[in-house]
C-alpha cells in the first residue's frame, strides 16, 4: 500500500507539476530553429462548420473581412450544417465575392461539415475557426507567418476569454486558462503543440486528413496528422482570438467532459496515436492529455491509502487533502449559485477538471461522446 501511495502521489505531481515544468526547461534550453519572415501573404481560405448561428454568422464573417490581410488572397467557406434557422439565407444575403456557402440539408456533425469545407477551399492555407469567436484585427497576418519556414505545416493562435456577466471571468478558469497556454507554448518552442486553439488554427492545405464522422476533437487530431507527416505545428502567441467565457458554471463543466471525453473517443477513431513510432510526439501527447484523465484516479489512491498506513505523516496528509476537498467543494457551490468563490476558485476548478475527466471517459465508454458535442 505504501508503494501504491508513493506510485499515485508521484503521478498527480508529475501530471500537474512535473509535466509543464519539463517542458518550460526544455523550451529555455532549445535554442531557436528558425527566423521567420515579416512578409508572407500565402492564399488563405478560412473554414467554419456552422449549425443554427443566424444570430452571429454574418458579424463573424464580417470580422473575417474585416482583417489587415490582402484582401484579394482572403477567402471564406462556410457549410452550414443541417440550419433550420435561416442561417445560410443570411450568408446568401452577405452576396460577397469571396464568400462560399455549402448548405447541408441534414446535420451531419462539424467533422463532416470541415471536410466539405476543407474540400472546397482553394487557398494554400486553410484557417479554421467557430462562430462565437472574433479576431483581433492582425490575427490572420501574424498567424500565417511561420508558414514561410518549410517544416511548419501548422499554426494556433491563443485564445483570450473575456469577461461576462457582472460577476466577470472566474478566477479558477482565467488561472487554469492561462497554466494551459503556458503549456502549449513551450510544447511549441520545443517541438509542436500537442493540440491546436479551435478557435484559430491554420493548417497547409495539402496535409489535411479527412476526419472520421462524430470526431469531437479536430483540433487535437488534424495537429497530431500534421506533426505525423514530420511537419511542426507552432504556436503564435500574438495571433489572438476573442470568447466570452460562459457565465454558467454547468455550461463551463459540460464543455471540459466534451473535451476530455473526445481524448478518450480518439483512441478508438484513431489508434495510431498511441503508437510512438508513428506519433513523433507522442511522450508530450500522453503526459499532456492522458495522464490527465488517469490523474482522478491517483487522487482516490492518495486519498483511501493513508487512512491505511502507519504513521502521523500520513494521517495529518490524508486530514490536509479533507480540507482542501471541503474548500473545494465549498468554491464548487459559491461558483454554481453565481457568488464569488474567493480562496475556494482555484480548487473549485482542479475538483471539477477531474469531475469532468472521470464523466467523460464514462461518456465515452458509454457510446455518448458524440451526442455531448451541442454546436457544431
Amino acid at each position: 500500500m505504501t508503494i501504491l501511495f508513493w506510485a499515485c502521489f508521484g503521478f498527480v505531481l508529475y501530471t500537474y507539476a512535473g509535466y509543464p515544468l519539463l517542458m518550460m526547461l526544455w523550451a529555455r534550453l532549445r535554442a531557436p530553429r528558425h527566423r521567420e519572415s515579416r512578409a508572407h501573404h500565402p492564399t488563405v481560405t478560412v473554414v467554419i462548420a456552422a449549425c443554427n448561428e443566424q444570430e452571429r454568422i454574418g458579424r463573424r464573417v464580417e470580422n473575417i473581412f474585416s482583417q489587415n490581410y490582402p484582401k484579394q488572397r482572403l477567402n471564406v467557406v462556410v457549410v452550414s450544417d443541417g440550419s433550420t434557422d435561416g442561417t445560410a439565407a443570411v450568408l446568401e444575403r452577405m452576396r460577397h465575392p469571396r464568400l462560399r456557402v455549402i448548405e447541408l440539408t441534414t446535420n451531419r456533425g462539424k467533422a463532416v461539415a470541415l471536410n466539405r469545407g476543407v474540400a472546397a477551399a482553394d487557398g494554400e492555407i486553410v484557417l479554421f475557426t467557430d462562430s462565437r469567436q472574433w479576431f483581433a484585427p492582425d490575427a490572420i497576418e501574424r498567424l500565417v507567418q511561420p508558414f514561410a519556414v518549410p517544416c511548419v505545416g501548422g499554426t494556433t493562435g491563443e485564445l483570450v476569454l473575456c469577461e461576462s456577466g457582472e460577476e466577470g471571468e472566474p478566477k479558477g478558469v482565467g488561472i487554469y486558462w492561462r497554466y494551459e497556454k503556458a503549456i502549449r507554448a513551450a510544447e511549441s518552442a520545443v517541438d509542436s503543440v500537442v493540440g491546436a486553439t479551435g478557435a484559430i488554427y491554420a493548417i497547409r492545405r495539402e496535409l489535411y486528413r479527412e476526419l472520421p464522422r462524430g470526431l469531437i476533437l479536430d483540433d487535437v487530431l488534424t495537429p497530431l496528422s500534421i506533426t505525423a507527416q514530420g511537419y511542426r505545428l507552432k504556436m503564435v502567441r500574438e495571433a489572438l482570438a476573442y470568447d466570452r467565457i460562459s457565465s454558467s458554471a454547468g455550461e463551463e463543466f459540460q464543455r471540459k467532459v466534451r473535451t476530455l471525453a473526445g481524448n478518450v473517443q480518439l483512441l478508438s477513431m484513431a489508434p495510431w496515436v498511441m503508437n510512438p513510432l508513428r506519433n513523433r510526439i507522442f511522450f508530450q501527447w500522453f503526459s499532456h492529455k492522458m495522464c490527465r484523465l488517469i490523474a482522478p484516479y491517483a487522487l482516490l489512491g492518495m486519498l483511501f491509502l493513508p487512512w491505511f498506513l502507519d504513521g502521523a505523516g500520513y494521517l495529518f496528509f490524508a486530514l490536509l487533502q479533507l480540507m482542501v476537498y471541503g474548500v473545494a467543494a465549498a468554491g464548487t457551490r459559491a461558483i454554481l449559485q453565481g457568488r464569488n468563490a474567493g480562496l475556494g476558485a482555484v480548487p473549485a476548478s482542479f475538483l471539477m477538471l477531474n469531475a469532468a475527466a472521470v464523466a467523460g471517459l464514462l461518456a465515452a465508454v458509454l457510446g455518448k461522446a458524440e451526442k455531448l458535442w451541442k454546436k457544431h
